[in-house]
């Protein structure tokens, strides 16, 4: 369905009748919201669009006051019932959408981005502010050239960010997965930064690597050289910003065969207590001859490693299948 014919309802919603009073009208009001809940997945509006497609001030004011329409960022639309109907990830595609929409020169970064990139990354979660009208809504992340700024529901960073760190993800642009993860780390503390330079590193070998199995790829001496220069790369252009040379200390121990946070967050601690650096991600043939991935390994030693937890087992069956599988190592 076109986007007038889309409007058009509700329009014809809004229409509806009209009263002398200034009083809403009830039948206003009911028609309006069953129009905009059958917009479906309808996305975010310029005013200036809509207005456009043929409706008027009067009609998108009536809607708005009759609670059919929201407004996530001034001068944007969107239906009230797909935002209802979104969850925590979709309202923040949402938003970010209505940010860009209102900010046609920024771009997606930092959390956002990291949402966008489908980054395995949540130690850091998008934060959210109480709108008495829409609930929850998750605060936006963006970085345009001009002046920084702070709002409830928007983190505006100054910046500009260079067409090869750049990319466009569910239709949207924003930061590249190397310049994401560099910007997430410049704001974390040295474990959850080792964590996320982990996750962009495996992101990288992954990406250069198509076809080929990750856990396979990240043992390439090749792809790891080349996806840590990346970042290096990335890093020296971002000189001046606050945090950069400490990041760029910090960058030699980062570790792509690692798979979890728990993982990254264990190797910090080794680090911290000074413990032989192991090896990660190592394939290891058991005696039940087949493959396992260890987690750590000491070779030298024969000292195998595991970065364990409650959350590491969903079922009964998956603690079972960990205690064979350690016997078998």
């Amino acid at each position: 369905m076109g986007f007038r014919s889309l409007w058009t309802k509700v329009l014809l919603g809004v229409a509806c009748g009209r009263h002398d009073s200034h009083m809403p009208d009830p039948r206003r009001i009911a028609s309006t919201s069953q129009a905009i809940t059958r917009l479906g997945s309808f996305a975010p509006v310029t005013r200036g669009a809509a207005f456009t497609h043929g409706l008027t001030e009067g009609q998108v004011r009536a809607a708005l006051a009759a609670g059919s329409l929201v407004t996530l960022r001034p001068g944007t639309l969107l239906p009230r019932q797909v935002w209802l109907e979104s969850d925590e990830s979709g309202r923040h595609f949402l938003a970010l959408e209505s940010a860009l929409l209102r900010h046609p020169s920024a771009i997606a970064s930092h959390r956002s981005a990291a949402l966008l990139l489908q980054l395995p990354w949540n130690d850091s979660p998008v934060g959210t502010y109480l709108d008495s009208q829409l609930g929850r809504v998750p605060i936006v992340e963006i970085t345009q050239p001009g002046v920084g700024r702070r709002q409830p529901r928007l983190r505006m960073y100054s910046g500009i960010v260079p067409d090869d760190q750049r990319a466009h993800s569910l239709g949207m642009p924003g930061t590249s997965a190397g310049r994401t993860v560099l910007d997430l780390a410049l704001q974390l503390r040295p474990p959850q930064a080792i964590a996320i330079l982990d996750v962009g590193l495996r992101r990288l070998i992954s990406e250069a690597n198509r076809g080929v199995d990750v856990r396979q790829a990240t043992q390439s001496t090749v792809a790891r050289a080349a996806a840590v220069a990346h970042l290096a790369q990335i890093l020296g252009q971002m000189s001046g910003r606050r945090g950069v040379v400490g990041l760029s200390r910090l960058l030699p121990f980062a570790e792509p065969a690692s798979e979890s946070h728990l993982e990254s967050l264990s190797r910090w601690q080794m680090h911290r207590g000074h413990v032989l650096p192991p090896r990660c991600g190592v394939p290891v043939t058991g005696d039940d001859g087949k493959t396992y991935w260890a987690d750590f390994l000491w070779t030298d030693a024969k000292v195998i490693g595991e970065a364990d937890g409650e959350a590491k087992y969903a079922s009964r069956d998956d603690l079972i299948a960990e205690k064979r599988r350690q016997v078998c190592l």
